[in-house]
Order: C-alpha cells, then sequence, then structure tokens
C-alpha cells in the first residue's frame, strides 16, 4: 500500500528560495558609506601592512552561494494542503495556487512554489527510471510546470530524494542509468531495501551506493531537476536512510550506515554545485552536523509542522535527544544549531508557516519574527483558499529586508556549554543579528502564556558604545535612542527592532558571526565587548562576517583580539560567487599577556556585500581569541 507521508508524521508525534543566482546575490551598497577607502598597488593593500599574502582560503563546509548569502529563501509549500488532506495535491489546486502566489506574493519575494510529500503514486518515469511529474493524476510533467512558472517570474522547486528507486523502474527491464547502458535500473537496488519496508511503505526502494551505476543514477536525478530549471531540491527522509531508525517508530527499514550516507550527500552535493540549494530534511544530524555541513545548505531543525499553530512553534518536547528530531519545536532548535549557523555554514530551516492556523496576530508576528532573526527560509505554506485576511504578516518590508540582507541571528550566549546539554546556556527568547551594513536586528520574545517583560542592554549585548536608533519593524516608529530596550510583551507576542549605531565606523562583533571549523563562542576572558568573543582554538578554525562596502577599494581594519602565545591569521574577502577580492593576507597577532589588544592591518573589498573570513589555515600558528572587526 501507498504510505502517507501524514501517517508517518502523525505517528512520530503520537510519541513525542528561490530562483537565486551569484548575480543577484551581490548586494548594492544603500547605508552611509565608510571611511573612504585607501588604495595601493599590487593586491590593493597599502605599503605598509602587517599583512603578507597568503594562499586561497580553504572551506570545511558546502559553503555554496547559497549558504554564503546568510538567509534561506522565501516560498509556498503545497504542504498546508497535502497534510489535512493526506493526500497529493490536484493539479488543479497546485496551479490555483500558483497563480495566486504569483499575483499576492512573489513582489515581495516569495518567488518559488514548490512540492511536496505524499509522491509514492509519482510511478511514471523517464528512460532512466527518473519520475517525470509530481504525481500520476497530473497532466503536465515537471518541464511544463517549469516553465509556465517561469513564465511567471518565478521558479519550480522540487520535493524529491535522488536516493530513491520507484518499484515500477525496477520492474520494467527496459529502464537503464543514465550514461550506463549496460546498468539496468533494478541492478542499483537491493531486494527488500525499500524506503519504508518496515512500516508498509515498500513502493520506493533505496539505491544502494556500494553498487555500480548508482553514482550515476543519484548524480543524474540531481542534475535531471537542475537541467530543467529547479533551484531548489528538498531531500527527505534522511535520517531513515542513514540507520533505518526513527526516535518515535522504530526501525522503518535497513540501515546503510553512515560511510555510506556521506557518500550519498558528497555526490548529491557535487552534482549540485551552485546550480541548485540542496535542502536536507530530518538528517539525525549526528556529532552536531559534521556530515551535513560538507554537503549541504539547509538543515531541518525541528519536527515537522503538522496542523501548524503556537504548539508546533513553541511547545511539545523541549529536551534534546541524539537523532531526528533533535528538537521538537523551532525555537529550541534554532537555539541548539545556533553555533552552526551563518554564512558559508548552515541555514537553518524551521519548516512551513501556516497564519490561518494561530490563534492571533501577536502569534503570527512571532513566527515570522522568528523565522527572519535566526535566518531560516520564509516559507508560505497557507492557500488560497484559507489564508484569509492574514497576508500581511508575510507582506511586511521591513522585516523581508532583514531576510534579504542575509541576516542571521543568535540567541543571547550565556556560556560556550552546548545547549544540548545545557539548556542554561542560551536564552531562546533574546535575539540580535548584525546585517552587512554594521547594523543590527534584535528580537524579544514572550513564549509564555501569560504578558511578561523583556530586556536586552544594547550597549553590554552588541557592544554599542553610544546610544543607537531604535525603530519597531512591526509598528513602524521610531522609538529614539536607546542603550537598553526594555518592552512588556502579551502572551506569545514579540518586539522586533531595528538598531542602528551613530557613526561611520562599523565594528562587526565575532560573537554574532559565522564559526566554522572548530572556532566557537566565548566569553570568559575579561574585558571583552558585546555578550562575548570567538575562540579560535587552532588549525581549520574560522569567523566569517557579511560586510558591506559602499565602492571598491581598500579599507583600514582593526582586529580586537586576545592571544596567550604569538599567532597568525589568515585573513581574505570574497563575492558571495567565491570570487576573491584581492589576495588573502596573513596576519601576526602578537601575544597580548591576558589581555586585548589590537592589530591593524587593510583589507579589499568591492561593492556590495562581501564576506570577509579569518581562518586559522595549517600556514598558521597559534590559538586566537577575536572580540571585533572594525572598518574604518
Amino acid at each position: 500500500m501507498a504510505l502517507s507521508r501524514r501517517a508517518l508524521i502523525a505517528s512520530a508525534g503520537a510519541a513525542a528560495a528561490g530562483g537565486l543566482t551569484a548575480a543577484s546575490l551581490v548586494g548594492d551598497a544603500h547605508a552611509s558609506p565608510l571611511t573612504a577607502p585607501t588604495t595601493g598597488a599590487g593586491n590593493g593593500l597599502p605599503a605598509g601592512g602587517a599583512g603578507t599574502a597568503a594562499a586561497p582560503l580553504p572551506v570545511a563546509s558546502r559553503n555554496s552561494v547559497f549558504s554564503r548569502r546568510g538567509a534561506g529563501p522565501r516560498y509556498w509549500s503545497i504542504y498546508g494542503w497535502s497534510f489535512p488532506h493526506n493526500a497529493p495535491i490536484p493539479e488543479d489546486e497546485w496551479k490555483a495556487n500558483v497563480d495566486w502566489l504569483a499575483a499576492e506574493f512573489a513582489p515581495y519575494g516569495y518567488t518559488m512554489p514548490c512540492t511536496d510529500g505524499w509522491i509514492e503514486a509519482s510511478s511514471r518515469t523517464n528512460d532512466n527510471g527518473y519520475i517525470v511529474t509530481y504525481n500520476d493524476g497530473w497532466q503536465h510533467d515537471w518541464a511544463w510546470w517549469a516553465e509556465y512558472i517561469r513564465g511567471k517570474g518565478m521558479d519550480l522547486g522540487v520535493y524529491y530524494n535522488p536516493l530513491w528507486v520507484h518499484r515500477a523502474a525496477v520492474a520494467d527491464t527496459s529502464k537503464t542509468v543514465i550514461g550506463r547502458p549496460d546498468v539496468r535500473i533494478a541492478d542499483i537496488v537491493t531486494d527488500g531495501d525499500f524506503f519504508a519496508g518496515g512500516i508498509g511503505g515498500d513502493t520506493l526502494y533505496w539505491a544502494d551506493v556500494t553498487k555500480d551505476g548508482a553514482k550515476e543514477y543519484i548524480q543524474g536525478y540531481v542534475r535531471y531537476f537542475r537541467d530543467l530549471g529547479v533551484p531548489y531540491l528538498r531531500i527527505d527522509f534522511l535520517s531513515w536512510y542513514e540507520n533505518g531508525q526513527d526516535a518515535n517508530i522504530g526501525t522503518v527499514g535497513l540501515g546503510h550506515g553512515r560511510a555510506q550516507y556521506e557518500t550519498a550527500l558528497r555526490w548529491i552535493h557535487e552534482a549540485a554545485g551552485d546550480d541548485m540549494q540542496v535542502s536536507l530534511v530530518m538528517p539525525h544530524l549526528f556529532d552536531h552536523g559534521a556530515a551535513e555541513i560538507r554537503y549541504g545548505d539547509l538543515i531541518r531543525i525541528n519536527a515537522d509542522a503538522d496542523r501548524g499553530g503556537w504548539d508546533r512553534l513553541s511547545g511539545g518536547r523541549q529536551s534534546w535527544q541524539n537523532g531526528w528530531s533533535q528538537w521538537h519545536n523551532p525555537f529550541a532548535g534554532f537555539t541548539g544549531f545556533a553555533d552552526r549557523s551563518g554564512r558559508g555554514q548552515f541555514i537553518l530551516d524551521g519548516d512551513f508557516l501556516m497564519m490561518n492556523t494561530f490563534a492571533n496576530d501577536d502569534e503570527r508576528r512571532t513566527c515570522v519574527s522568528l523565522m527572519t532573526i535566526a535566518g531560516s527560509p520564509l516559507t508560505i505554506s497557507d492557500l488560497h483558499s484559507n489564508i484569509g485576511a492574514h497576508a500581511w504578516a508575510y507582506q511586511n518590508e521591513e522585516v523581508l529586508a532583514l531576510n534579504d540582507q542575509g541576516l542571521v541571528g543568535k540567541p543571547y550566549f550565556h556560556s560556550a556549554e552546548p545547549y544540548s546539554t545545557n539548556p542554561g546556556s542560551r536564552d531562546t527568547e533574546r535575539w540580535a543579528g548584525q546585517l552587512p551594513d554594521g547594523s543590527w536586528a534584535v528580537a524579544l520574545f514572550n513564549r509564555g502564556d501569560t504578558a511578561a517583560t523583556r530586556t536586552l542592554d544594547l550597549a553590554g549585548a552588541l557592544g554599542l558604545t553610544d546610544r543607537a536608533a531604535v525603530r519597531d519593524l512591526w509598528e513602524h516608529r521610531d522609538l529614539g535612542r536607546m542603550s537598553s530596550l526594555t518592552t512588556e510583551l502579551p502572551a506569545h507576542g514579540v518586539r522586533l527592532v531595528k538598531v542602528s549605531a551613530p557613526g561611520h565606523k562599523r565594528v562587526y562583533q565575532a560573537a554574532f558571526a559565522a564559526w566554522g571549523g572548530g572556532a566557537g563562542f566565548g566569553n570568559t576572558r575579561p574585558g571583552h565587548t558585546a555578550m562575548g568573543y570567538a575562540d579560535l582554538p587552532g588549525t581549520g578554525a574560522s569567523v566569517t562576517f557579511g560586510v558591506e562596502a559602499a565602492r571598491t577599494g581598500t579599507y583600514r581594519v582593526r582586529y580586537r583580539y586576545a592571544a596567550d602565545a604569538d599567532a597568525t591569521l589568515t585573513v581574505g574577502a570574497e563575492e558571495l560567487n567565491r570570487t576573491p577580492v584581492g589576495r588573502p593576507r596573513q596576519v601576526a597577532l602578537p601575544a597580548t599577556g591576558g589581555a586585548w589588544a589590537t592589530a591593524e592591518d587593510a583589507v579589499r573589498l568591492t561593492r556590495g556585500t562581501n564576506i570577509l573570513t579569518l581562518i586559522s589555515t595549517e600556514a598558521d600558528t597559534g590559538a586566537v581569541s577575536l572580540n571585533s572587526v572594525e572598518l574604518r
């Protein structure tokens, strides 16, 4: 029998972008400029700079143009129809929603309708075993819909796992692996190795990566969608492939093991390249996402949206478990993986939003604010037929501007201890993130069921030296200049503000940057500014900032750091599409004797948004605590 995704989700719960291109990702400078750039010869750096030329920057993550953008895409998903109906969406209903999306939300940047689950009934395949449409009941194939959607100025997103092999293709001996006419589709599967064989899901096999032709099949599937112009592939049920286990259901099929799982992810990553955004859904995320960080752009960090509403946003299981889903709700999931988010690292996916399922407008503002401040995709799953009067929640241009600028914020960190073992180490209700122009977004939440007061010391938490201008983004009004923000919030309420410091110099706080390769949060060294700093313990550790320049040129830079022994770091700036801006530099950071010190240098930036990375390469030495980077 066909195995419905809702049945799987329900049984689990009982126990417990689109269209981005490298060119479109390069931003423009709109805020007040930095101090006029200096000029230099050769690599663009002024004479007497402290740095020396270095090799290209290494990476320890997928680091695609999509994750380098920071925040996730804005799009619409069929989930809000298929989940309550427990069925694949009919084609006429799909079309009605595509047309509605184009008319009502595409002007606000939601430019991708995306399919979701309930795909077992898609059995028609091409000569290479690839499904030709979302469902057998649909008249039009993927190619037709991709062209129709492009005609409306949008792109088609697809939900499918390239590791799935439909049994109809296995049974048809004329079907062969792309580029391998000597290998039948039946040759790349193992008898009994079903997607969910332990619970009745025998419509789909898993591809066996140890078999000849499996690589061509899997990578060909990715390229099949890519060649149709699909920029976004949502790949589900990865935990079931890895070990055949579900924390709530139990055994769901055969486990393929860590090595095969990583092999499959690597093949998908290679085929997708920078042409397709790779969304990893239902991964176990063992070892804090150690495998997924190398091969995926987005990771789901909470259980499915289910019927929506406040309970799925904030309620349910609050504790961590070692496997899918590590955290139940997005508040906890975003907080738990906040040390893994940011430019070039993970885009944290909080799943779908359905405004019609929330009890009031306070909850609606909260869910959009949470997804925005955490850098999640903003995914509409309401329908043209049930959204009612709630479209406004998706259409606040001041809020959407944060997503446009790639905002990825962090909860307030109290310590470096993992949130999984110490829930007191991070505050799920107080968030902040820094934008490329140096300004900030701050969100204060009330997850409680009664009114409450929330406060954030802006000067202390953000490292501001002067009172800053604060603007409420939901009320669209200026609140004046403040050094601390205190607000009374209703039950399930939020205050989302933009904070702009005066002056032209920009200080980018490492505590709110993207940490990679073993870098992490620290706050035990006295005298730091902001809520803390980034610790780079040695080779591979990196800190990455998104910084905006008003014009191309070389800018003075000051690093505030501490080091117990002489150390070096390699510094490089790149465009969002990975084009280097000048040559990376190795910067000397002398020992500071337990205090904080500054090192002066220069960096070349291009007009618009730059990716500025400080990394400890194999050519560097020592451990460094980085507090901030100041551009002048």
